[in-house]
């Protein structure tokens, strides 16, 4: 599970439970049901400043992960990211989004902005800029280093990908039951490409739109629907947290395993799980799908019914003891024709990390 890909999730879910520990509960109350700040002038600058951090991490990581895809996809010769440079890059994550969310924290302060605050001793949290034009250049900045940019990055790498890997052709013999789950495996990346870049729009844009409108337009913040219209679109732009988990830790093949080991220590459990993969592999059987995995002495076993196609499997150095087909042969020539090294790392690369990550 110690893989690099495992390492920028980590780090996107510590952002989201940072987002939704400290942020979410405070603004729901202080915003939708009380209408004031009651936690004090401490807590104000912290929420704001760790809102404004979380967001910036949690954008930033997600283009790491598509850089990192990117980089194994379109050079496959080319080494990957070490545990080590991964580290160094979350590092930097993090101190990009705390620099840049600096203003934020000075800027951010109790204030009564009416009468009606002031009779009755109430504050809110807000952002208090000494002029509105230093908010709107910041907020114009803001939107660029944590949308624009983001939004871009994630389009580029992951188009350039799905162009790549749906373009190339399986090397070797053409196989129908090799060439369905090739097909299979790039559905899923593309599919999760895809969902990615649509979440992220649609959770972020209109929020960053409010912010531009309310930063340009001072008239908007008398508006008596602004509040419930500003805690719809926070609330919309905070769920793109609760998201992340399904998309890139639930369509994880070894989140699964991993979660499924996990629930099979809890009592009466492990009774029901035998009894799941005993039905998956009779069903897999009648359909003649082949049933992989790995024997004691760690090398791959391979049960295959009512198919005519024997699959030779090698060790691939992973993180794990895991192996996987490296080629196939048809059973009328029993031949191998050599291919050409790169695409088949790439498709090597594709069936196998699709797998394991989505």
């Amino acid at each position: 599970m110690k893989t690099v890909t495992n390492f920028f999730i980590v780090n996107l879910a510590f952002g989201d439970i940072l987002m939704a520990l400290f942020c979410v509960p405070t603004s729901s109350i202080s915003t939708l049901i009380l209408q004031y700040w009651p936690f004090g002038p401490e807590v104000c600058f912290i929420v704001i400043y760790l809102q404004a951090v979380s967001v910036l991490v949690s954008a930033y990581t997600l283009v790491a992960i598509s850089i990192d895809r990117y980089i194994a996809i379109m050079w496959p010769l080319k080494p990957r990211l070490s545990k080590r440079q991964a580290q160094f890059l979350i590092l930097t994550v993090w101190m990009l989004a705390m620099i840049i969310s600096l203003p934020i924290a000075i800027v951010s302060k109790l204030s009564q902005p009416s009468k009606k605050y002031e009779r009755c001793n109430q504050y809110i949290c807000a952002e208090v800029w000494p002029s509105m034009e230093n908010k709107y250049y910041y907020s114009i900045a803001l939107l660029v280093l944590q949308y624009v940019i983001p939004i871009t990055v994630l389009v580029f790498t992951y188009t350039s990908i799905a162009v790549m890997v749906w373009g190339k052709r399986p090397p070797g013999e053409a196989e129908n039951v090799r060439d369905q789950r090739m097909a299979r495996s790039k559905r899923k990346m593309i599919k999760m490409m895809v969902t990615v870049v649509i979440v992220f729009t649609i959770c972020w844009l209109p929020l960053n739109i409010l912010n531009l409108l309310m930063d340009n337009n001072e008239t908007l913040e008398s508006w008596a629907g602004l509040p419930f219209v500003w805690m719809v679109l926070h609330w919309l732009a905070m769920s793109h947290s609760c998201y992340n988990p399904v998309i890139y830790c639930w369509m994880n093949a070894r989140f699964r395993t991993g979660f499924v080991t996990a629930i099979g220590h809890l009592p009466g459990a492990h009774r029901m799980l035998r009894r799941g993969r005993q039905r998956d592999n009779y069903n897999a059987s009648t359909m003649g799908i082949p049933l992989t995995g790995i024997n004691d002495s760690g090398h791959s076993v391979l049960r295959r019914m009512n198919t005519c196609t024997t699959y030779i499997s090698v060790r691939r150095k992973t993180n794990g003891n895991h192996t996987a087909p490296a080629r196939s042969a048809s059973i009328r020539n029993d031949s191998f024709r050599p291919v050409n090294q790169p695409l088949q790392r790439q498709l090597v690369y594709l069936e196998s990390h699709t797998e394991e990550q989505l």
